[in-house]
């Protein structure tokens, strides 16, 4: 796989953290699902080093990055952003959004449409619905309390109903990178239940659906084939949903994938979303 590269950078305030695959080509940021950290990206940065500039980020509260009191919402998130990529000399570039971090792209895209050349969509940009909502909120309380060791940890999240069918070595090593080791022995959730929340509550201030005939850019929407967890428990967006993102996108375009749920898409050890997206961008930046 090729090398990568871990470091911070001072932003509004805050440490961002993220992950580089140096590339000699258009730049690509990749902004993970709401709780999720950069690792979720590493194997579509290998994927697109040969061609791009690949940059995958923790956004403020998760991962590595630092985790403020306050400022939270979409627009401190995309002000994060475009201060990373003035600080990296990148004038224009590429998303890859999954989920929560879609939504974030979709924004951005819409807000400074010059600056934005294509834009993956992951199951994300839209307004969650309450039912979404509901499957959410339960996934906050593991990151409040502590596990006695890696394995336990390991344990707990393999019997996930959304992992539990689908686990290999890509979701463990993204699982690993998940925690950090506190003085006892035990580990604890980067991801901060309490950042995640305040992006939740704020989340009602937009009208996401609102944003997308802003949007300038090629745009491709990725659905996963089992839905929220597997094949019986539904979409994040149903079909009509679908539909009516991708129509309402002035250039979007749809894709299915199959055999991953909402949170494996990135993370099965045979992604299916590997090669579209490098696909996409291919035909739509490489001239």
């Amino acid at each position: 796989m090729p090398l990568s590269r871990t470091t911070t950078a001072q932003v509004n305030g805050i440490s961002l953290s993220y992950r580089e695959w140096p590339g000699e080509g258009r730049a690509v940021i990749c902004l993970p699902s709401f709780a999720a950290h950069k690792g979720s990206f590493d194997r579509l940065g290998a994927a697109l080093s040969s061609t791009y500039r690949v940059i995958a980020l923790d956004l403020r509260g998760r991962g590595d990055s630092d985790k403020p009191e306050e400022g939270y919402g979409f627009a401190y998130h995309v002000s994060d952003i475009l201060a990373l990529t003035q600080q990296l000399g990148i004038e224009r570039f590429s998303i890859v959004g999954h989920s929560f971090g879609a939504t974030v792209g979709t924004y951005l895209a819409s807000i400074r449409p010059s600056v934005v050349e294509a834009i993956v969509l992951l199951e994300g940009g839209a307004d969650p619905t309450e039912r979404v909502l509901k499957a959410i909120r339960p996934t906050l309380d593991h990151l409040e309390s502590p596990y006695s060791s890696m394995d336990e940890y390991l344990e707990a999240m393999r019997a996930m109903p959304f992992y539990a069918r689908q686990w290999g070595e890509m979701l463990e090593t993204y699982l690993r990178e998940d925690v950090y080791q506190l003085e006892d022995g035990c580990v604890q959730p980067k991801a901060s239940a309490q950042s995640l929340r305040k992006d939740l509550d704020l989340h009602f201030l937009y009208s996401m659906c609102l944003h997308f005939p802003a949007m300038a850019c090629p745009a491709l929407f990725v659905r996963a084939g089992e839905g929220l967890l597997d094949e019986h428990t539904g979409h994040i967006f149903t079909e009509a949903e679908t539909d009516a993102i991708v129509k309402w996108i002035p250039k979007g375009r749809r894709l299915d994938v199959t055999g991953v749920n909402h949170f494996t898409m990135l993370l099965h050890d045979e992604s299916p979303v590997i090669q579209p997206i490098r696909a996409f961008l291919d035909e739509v930046l490489v001239s």
